[in-house]
């Protein structure tokens, strides 16, 4: 589904940085993972460079065997907004705009029909709990409900990978537990590939396997066994391993 090889990014300036090096790493259709490491590993620049937000200097990305950063200006905004779905930290959400029409935004930009988008809209509403606040504007809604509205905006198009930069970041312990709940239905009802970007081990204990990454290498990996607690300690005992600020990694939360 997914495919990284040798994919390294060196940022010129007058000391020329070197943000990844040699990445490779695959992603089964349907697969979840996450990406773990102390600020300034390279997480963010990797996220960046799936999702085609940037390049990488030099390696190859594949992403359902077709290789985006090959493709001309709009055949690739098309392919971001048909193969990709996206959900941010900060929720990246219109406040002009209604819940549904902040849902329904990819497809008003495909040209869909009003009928086929309300449609879509209220199946995924009603699937992620969110069928009576679709006419709220987005500052009238808690954090935990504008995430749920950003997943369904990236849903909308049935994308083949759902990209998820820090999604519990801005969220309290339950709320954080009620999204990523609704990430694993999804990952495991639509066979969505997920590739998730976090700092909070919790989250991450939610994923089949989660990679480690620092000062731009893949460090290690780890798969989910038969218990999440026990993955979850796992995750923790890796973190403590490969050292780092204390702030680099959120608060523990059980």
């Amino acid at each position: 589904m997914l495919k990284l090889t040798k994919v390294s990014k060196i940022y010129e300036g007058k000391v020329a940085y070197r943000a990844l090096t040699d990445i490779d790493l695959e992603i089964e259709k349907g697969e979840f993972v996450a990406i773990m490491g102390p600020s300034g590993s390279g997480k963010t620049t990797m996220l960046n460079i799936i999702s085609t937000n940037d390049t990488p200097t030099t390696g190859k990305v594949e992403i359902d065997g077709k290789n985006p950063h090959e493709l001309k200006k709009n055949k690739l905004a098309k392919f971001r907004r048909n193969e990709l779905g996206f959900i941010f930290q900060d929720f990246n959400l219109l406040h002009t705009l209604t819940v549904e029409e902040n849902i329904v935004l990819p497809l008003t930009l495909d040209g869909a029909s009003v009928k086929e988008m309300k449609e879509k809209a209220k199946k995924l509403a009603v699937n992620l709990g969110i069928e009576s606040i679709m006419n709220k504007r987005t500052y009238e809604i808690s954090g935990g409900q504008a995430q749920r509205v950003a997943i369904a905006r990236a849903m909308i198009h049935d994308p083949k990978l759902l990209l998820a930069d820090e999604p519990t970041g801005n969220l309290d312990s339950k709320a954080s537990k009620d999204v990523m709940n609704m990430l694993v239905e999804i990952n495991e009802k639509e066979k969505t590939s997920l590739l998730m970007v976090t700092h909070d081990p919790q989250a991450a204990s939610y994923s089949d396997r989660v990679v480690f990454i620092r000062d731009g290498k893949l460090h290690s990996e780890i798969y989910c066994g038969e218990s999440r607690q026990a993955f979850f300690q796992k995750i923790i005992d890796m973190l403590s391993l490969m050292g780092g600020d204390g702030n680099d990694f959120s608060s523990v939360r059980v």
